[in-house]
């Protein structure tokens, strides 16, 4: 995933990274730096029903003169943003140093709920959701959350609001704008969702699948050993249709069992890939060794990295109250729950073009409109224009983002007489606050200053892996006059992966100290104070690579095996690998020259 380098020197760093790594501390009740408050409005903006919330907000002064004030709403529906007031004050620095940050919770979010629902699965567990809401229900809508914030500016006295929505906080902030133009100074939205309706069927992804698994593959290695990674996910989607794969996957111990692919997980592995990044760069070729019966790879993403959307802060209570009254989904809010799953089956069938190049019945079981079967006859929220005002607008879209793609992007800046869609390539969902450089936060700046938001460069992000057969015989060079060789490159791709696999797990919550990680064929690597323990690690049948490295002293002993290696040892010493493999003594250059 990353250019070459010596086999000493990326052995440092995995290990230096693993070293590093710490839990996140524990949120304060009011972010440091900031000063917090709370505005009471109205159950109902229209008065209809009668009751008051409290919604919460933190205010991070501008550091020189103040000329505006920047409002930050998260996504969801229901994520909360007040406990990341301190990093995001930090992040958006360059465009804070004339605004006040104002980061709020918006109704049914963080310290502004009221109500916890937990995380409700099944149909009774939805439906008792729901009577736990009681009369706010009906009112955990996108336009009283937007007539909040009007509230709130009103309080703080200012005149005109700038806000930067990411995800769902776009959605209140595209209406916020047409409920207030008069009050709104600018938009900034990062992976936009359609004012006039979200995705609860699942349909936005199918219209960048194709798109974006070819440019994942465009500026790496992948490029040059997938053809038309788009075509591998219908051909990975035909191997396991109708029946699931039978795959190995290899625990911690190094104990293997069998597990059964099916393409629900192909599914679900998309959709995370906009989120995760190294499941992004792992997929066309996890994608292509599926199409060719090899599930390992992607059972081994799984295994290592088969969580994290990073949004566990999100109220499941006003997610589904927001999106089963807002979704675009082939029933009203209101109707009776009798009709819904036969209208949601109905309408994949009518449309099944839509969802491919999976079937309906895959993309439904992933999307919200299941758990919205379950959701109580509730009236419709108050509608709001899809033509957006004349205020300045620019709409951010990650090139690899499937939730709210590119094309969808466009489609929402066209609703708007004065936006510029900026597209970021090598970045997903919520561009902001994952991108790797600055690209997006520089582009923002010059925005809000009133300059031209020049292009992203089109070489951003990391390379993506390269395809790798499943036997040692079948990596290159091939024949057996090449044994020796194929073996060096197969070492080399062992321990790239290995450590690779190591840094990976710990930056993703593992701990650091005695990791034990399951390679992808069978044995495994374990992390330890002093360095690597490699336990008959295999990356490729027929080639095993046993032994210790130990970082503190730069020393250590690989023993290489398998039935179709070339046998031999390595040993690591004053900063460099040497020794023999198939009776031929080998170097860290040979290491390097044969690892392309």
């Amino acid at each position: 995933m990353s250019p070459r380098r010596p086999l000493l020197a990326i052995l440092l760093a995995s290990i230096a990274a693993l070293a590093l790594h710490s839990g996140s501390a524990a949120a304060a009740a009011c972010p440091k730096g900031a000063s917090c408050g709370s505005v009471s409005v109205p159950l109902d903006h229209a008065g209809t029903v009668l009751g008051t919330l409290s919604v919460h907000y933190a205010r991070v002064p501008a550091t020189s003169t103040r000329t505006g004030t920047l409002v930050f709403l998260a996504g969801g529906p229901g994520q909360s943003a007040i406990d990341g007031t301190t990093e995001l004050a930090q992040l958006l620095q360059p465009l804070e140093l004339h605004d006040d940050l104002v980061v709020v919770d918006l109704r049914g979010t963080g310290q502004s709920a009221t109500v916890s629902c937990g995380e409700p699965v099944t149909a009774a567990q939805i439906a008792a959701c729901a009577t736990k809401l009681g009369a706010q229900r009906p009112f955990l809508s996108t336009a009283e959350a937007a007539r909040d914030l009007d509230a709130l500016r009103a309080q703080l006295g200012v005149d005109r609001l700038t806000l930067l929505g990411v995800s769902y906080g776009t959605d209140v902030a595209g209406t916020y704008a047409r409920l207030f133009p008069q009050h709104t100074a600018a938009l900034v939205l990062d992976s936009a969702v359609p004012v006039d309706g979200l995705d609860d069927l699942g349909l936005l992804p199918q219209q960048a699948f194709a798109r974006v698994l070819d440019e994942i593959c465009k500026p790496s290695h992948c490029d040059h050993t997938i053809s038309a990674p788009a075509s591998q996910l219908a051909k990975a989607i035909a191997r396991l249709t109708p029946n699931p794969l039978r795959t190995p996957v290899v625990s911690g111990s190094g104990k293997v069992s069998t597990i059964h692919l099916t393409v629900q997980e192909l599914y679900e592995a998309l959709r995370l890939s906009d989120s995760d990044l190294i499941t992004r760069l792992s997929l066309p070729a996890a994608l292509t060794s599926l199409a060719k019966g090899d599930g390992a790879p992607l059972a081994h993403l799984f295994a290592g990295l088969g969580s994290g959307s990073g949004e566990d802060d999100i109220n499941e209570g006003t997610f589904l109250a927001t999106s089963c009254i807002e979704g675009a989904l082939p029933w009203a809010p209101d109707s009776p729950t009798a009709g819904r799953a036969a209208a949601l089956t109905a309408f994949g069938d009518a449309n099944a073009p839509l969802f491919a190049p999976f079937s309906p019945a895959t993309v439904l079981a992933d999307s919200t409109a299941q758990a919205c079967e379950s959701w109580p006859p509730t009236p419709a929220p108050e509608a709001v224009p899809t033509a957006g005002p004349n205020v300045p607008v620019l709409v951010i879209a990650g090139r690899a983002d499937l939730r709210t793609p590119l094309e969808s992007a466009r489609q929402i800046a066209a609703q708007y007489p004065d936006a510029s869609v900026l597209s970021v390539p090598g970045v997903g969902h919520s561009v902001l606050t994952t991108e790797i450089d600055d690209c997006a936060l520089t582009r923002v700046v010059a925005f809000l200053q009133g300059k031209r938001v020049a292009a992203c460069p089109s070489a951003l992000g990391g390379a993506a892996e390269r395809y790798l057969p499943a036997q040692l015989d079948d990596l290159a060079p091939t024949g057996t006059a090449h044994r020796t060789s194929r073996t060096i490159r197969g070492v080399t791709l062992t321990l790239d992966n290995a450590l690779s696999d190591a840094l990976l797990r710990a930056l993703s919550g593992a701990t650091g100290r005695d990791l034990r990680i399951g390679a992808l064929r069978g044995g495994y690597l374990r992390v330890t104070a002093h360095g690597i323990d490699l336990h008959g690690t295999s990356w490729f049948k027929g080639l095993r690579v046993s032994g210790t490295i130990d970082v503190e002293h730069g020393t250590g002993t690989l023993r290489i095996s398998g039935a179709s290696a070339a046998p031999g040892t390595l040993r690591l010493g004053g900063g460099h690998l040497r020794g023999e493999i198939g009776g031929r003594s080998v170097s860290e250059k040979d290491f390097v020259r044969l690892s392309s």
